[in-house]
C-alpha cells in the first residue's frame, strides 16, 4: 500500500517512509500526512510505503536476524515459549533494497537522501538490525518498542559491536536513530492490578523478565556515544503507554520528525 501527495513534487523529490506491519499503520499514516502536511502545518508532504503480507504473517522470519541457535524464553506459566520461525532479516532487507525501493523510485520522484524506516516490536528489532548491519539503507531509523529481549538480548550485543565499529570507522553520512518505548512495558498498568491473581502475577513476571524499558534505555545509551560521528540517537519513554498502545504515538512522532517543515 502506498500514498503520495496530489501535487507536483519538489525539485529534490518527495521524502519517503517505509512502514513495517504496514496494514496496521497505513490508515493513520495517510491521515497524518493529509492532516499535518498541509500549508501552515508542521509537516511537508511525502510518500508512505506500507509493507505487509497478503496472507499469513511471516514477520518472525522476516523481522528477526538469523541466529545459530535461539535461547528459549521462559514462560511464566511454566516451560518455555516456542522459538518460532528461523530469522532471515537480511533476505527481507534485500527484497526492500533490491526490489521494492527501485520499484517505488520508478513510480514516484523520491528524495533518496530522505528515506526512513519505521517498525514496532519485532519491526523495531528489524529497524535496529538494519542500522547496525547496513546503515546506508536509510537516513532515519524509528524503532518503536524494539524486542530487545529476543534471543537473550542479542540485539543489545549487536549494538555494542556497532558502537565499537563507530569508534574506529565513523558513518560516512548523517543518520538518525529514534528509539522509543512505553512506560508500562516493564510493569503492570493500573487497571491490570485488578486482574485475577494468577493472571496478574504471570503478566508481571513476563514483563519484568523482558526488561523492555531498561533494555531499550541501555541500548540507546550504548550507541549514544560522543565519538559516534554522524549518528544522532534519541530516546523517548512515552508516559502512560503499554506495548499495545504506544506504537501510534511513536508513529506520529516519527512523522513529525521525518517530514518536518524547515523554516
Amino acid at each position: 500500500m502506498m500514498c503520495w501527495p496530489d501535487q507536483p513534487a519538489p525539485d529534490e523529490g518527495w521524502p519517503v517512509i517505509y512502514l513495517l506491519d504496514g496494514a496496521r499503520y497505513f490508515a493513520i499514516a495517510s491521515s497524518l500526512l493529509s492532516t499535518l502536511g498541509r500549508p501552515r502545518c508542521p509537516m511537508v508532504p511525502g510518500v508512505v510505503v506500507a509493507i505487509d503480507y497478503p496472507g499469513p504473517s511471516r514477520r518472525e522470519r522476516d523481522y528477526r536476524p538469523a541466529a545459530e541457535a535461539i535461547v528459549a524464553e521462559a514462560n511464566p506459566h511454566g516451560g518455555y515459549y516456542a522459538a518460532g520461525m528461523d530469522g532471515s532479516a537480511q533476505d527481507f532487507l534485500d527484497v526492500i533494497q533490491l526490489e521494492l525501493k527501485p520499484y517505488i523510485a520508478e513510480q514516484l520522484p523520491l528524495d533518496l537522501q530522505q528515506q526512513a524506516l519505521f517498525g514496532h516490536s519485532y519491526g523495531g528489532l528489524f529497524t535496529l538490525n538494519t542500522l547496525f548491519t547496513q546503515s546506508d539503507a536509510f537516513q532515519h531509523y524509528f524503532a518503536s518498542s524494539p524486542s530487545v529481549w529476543w534471543n537473550d538480548r542479542a540485539i543489545c550485543r549487536a549494538a555494542e559491536t556497532f558502537a565499537q565499529q563507530l569508534a574506529v570507522q565513523p558513518l560516512l553520512s548523517p543518520k538518525m536513530l529514534y528509539v522509543s518505548v512505553g512506560e508500562y512495558e516493564q510493569s503492570l498498568e493500573r487497571w491490570e492490578t485488578g486482574l485475577p491473581a494468577p493472571q496478574r502475577v504471570a503478566l508481571a513476571k513476563h514483563r519484568r523478565q523482558r526488561h523492555m524499558v531498561d533494555g531499550i534505555r541501555e541500548l540507546a545509551w550504548t550507541v549514544q556515544q560522543p565519538g559516534a560521528v554522524n549518528l544522532q540517537t534519541e530516546l523517548f519513554i512515552f508516559p502512560d503507554q503499554s506495548h499495545q498502545t504506544v506504537s501510534l504515538l511513536a508513529l506520529q512522532k516519527a512523522f513529525l520528525y521525518h517530514f518536518r517543515r524547515q523554516y
